[in-house]
């Protein structure tokens, strides 16, 4: 099942993304990157990074605001796990709806992707 990953500078907006979305999608697995280690507004590339690192499938990178983006994909350009992570650009919470349903009803990573895109482009 594809992994969403939420990458926001707020840990608590990501949170209670993350708890609207096990209404919709309970078994998606929602992934969070989100604020700083502590506790303050912010993204920081290291963290994403350890969050690819403990997917269990492919992945798909959602993010809310401008150094988000950024730092997400520093942490993909650093990342050498084995699964494959696409970042797609799309409003977080729409978007995070729309990934966590597809990856809930078994889309590969590249239906969701593509679901996402053409939402969303």
């Amino acid at each position: 099942m594809v992994n969403v990953i939420l990458v926001s500078h707020s840990e608590k907006l990501a949170t209670g993304l993350k708890e609207l979305l096990a209404e919709m999608a309970p078994d998606t697995p929602i992934l969070l990157a989100a604020g700083l280690v502590d506790g303050s507004i912010g993204t920081d590339a290291s963290r994403i990074e350890e969050t690819l690192n403990a997917l269990d499938d492919d992945g798909v990178i959602l993010t809310d605001i401008g150094s988000a983006t950024m730092n997400a994909e520093l942490a993909l350009e650093l990342y050498s796990g084995d699964k494959t992570v696409q970042f797609v650009e799309a409003p977080l919470v729409e978007g995070a709806f729309l990934a966590a349903v597809l990856s809930g009803q078994s889309k590969s990573l590249t239906e969701v992707v593509d679901g996402l895109k053409n939402e969303f482009a």
